[in-house]
């Protein structure tokens, strides 16, 4: 116990002061964030402090080993602050377990969001990242060594933590987006038409995984976007806030208005039918903070001379 209880006070005061490994970092992360820690730990009461003390040690005795999909994700400073907070000796064991077990450099980190919620994420590198609902992103054990790869789907926000030496590259279905440092949002949706770089800060280079000599560099306040049917780069100005899904909202980056209909009924649960030959060709340039269906219905609906009836729970597109 004593010589674990050591061996783990080095470990954490690695990763406090950043000089942990990137397989110390993941494995001390997901540990962490399954504590679901939603607010930061100087905003606690003494009750929601024993709270997560209590559940901690709940979760000790049951000696749970738990994988890394479909957790709750929170911000380095929040796991620092939790870390120092609840540090001790029955934590450091379970996790010195848990850590000194997983040394596969084959091993996969898969982080996803639920249909009801969205999730932040501290990558190794100190990279911070949003997921909207229903996506997911992934890294092997080895990211941050030579570079820093991670693969994509569905809907991403990237604040990537610079560095020179190791590129940062997101695998988007058949396209990668390669970055230093930099701001950039990625829409890989797998039912849908486009994939969507849109770049807020710095610059990316954008290949298909199959030319990486075919590459479209982007600039700040862009987006690119990629036919899968034709496999073409399209470049335009960002004319709309394309991070306004970060906070609740909802953005369209000029996506066919079929889509569009199909992530709003995701988003808002609702079942909406509509005549696909009669919408074909439309598209949708828009954003909006937390409003209602209705609202952003009516808004999006209003643009191309459309209206809805709705009957039993059923909106039907005219």
């Amino acid at each position: 116990m004593a010589q674990h209880k050591k061996r783990l006070n080095r470990l954490l005061g690695r990763i406090m002061q950043q000089k942990a490994g990137p397989g110390e970092q993941s494995l001390f992360w997901q540990w962490l964030w399954r504590l679901d820690v939603r607010k930061q730990a100087t905003e606690w009461t003494p009750e929601e402090k024993e709270k997560v003390r209590e559940r901690l040690r709940s979760a000790v005795l049951r000696k749970t080993h738990p994988t890394p999909d479909a957790i709750g994700i929170r911000p380095w400073k929040r796991l620092i602050t939790a870390a120092a907070m609840i540090a001790g000796v029955a934590w450091a064991c379970w996790l010195w377990r848990d850590y000194s077990t997983s040394q596969d450099k084959n091993r996969v980190f898969v982080f996803s969001s639920d249909a009801h919620s969205i999730q932040q994420l501290l990558l190794p590198d100190s990279t911070e990242v949003i997921l909207n609902y229903n996506s997911s992103i992934q890294y092997g054990k080895v990211y941050n060594e030579k570079d820093r790869r991670v693969s994509v789907s569905g809907e991403a926000w990237f604040k990537v933590h610079k560095d020179n030496l190791r590129p940062f590259i997101v695998l988007a279905d058949n396209i990668e987006v390669r970055a230093l440092g930099t701001a950039f949002n990625v829409e890989a949706r797998a039912k849908e038409s486009q994939i969507r770089v849109a770049l807020l800060e710095g610059k990316v280079a954008v290949y298909p995984t199959d030319s990486v000599t075919q590459k479209t560099l982007l600039s700040p306040g862009h987006l690119l976007r990629y036919e899968r049917a034709t496999k073409s780069f399209v470049t335009t100005a960002i004319t709309t806030n394309v991070t306004a899904w970060t906070t609740g909202g909802l953005s369209f980056n000029g996506i066919p208005l079929t889509e569009t209909l199909d992530r709003l009924a995701a988003h808002y649960r609702l079942h909406i039918v509509y005549p696909s030959g009669k919408l074909a060709g439309k598209t949708v340039t828009s954003s909006f903070e937390k409003t209602s269906w209705q609202n952003a219905l009516s808004n999006i609906l209003f643009v191309h001379d459309l209206n809805y009836t709705i009957k039993d729970s059923l909106i039907t597109i005219q």
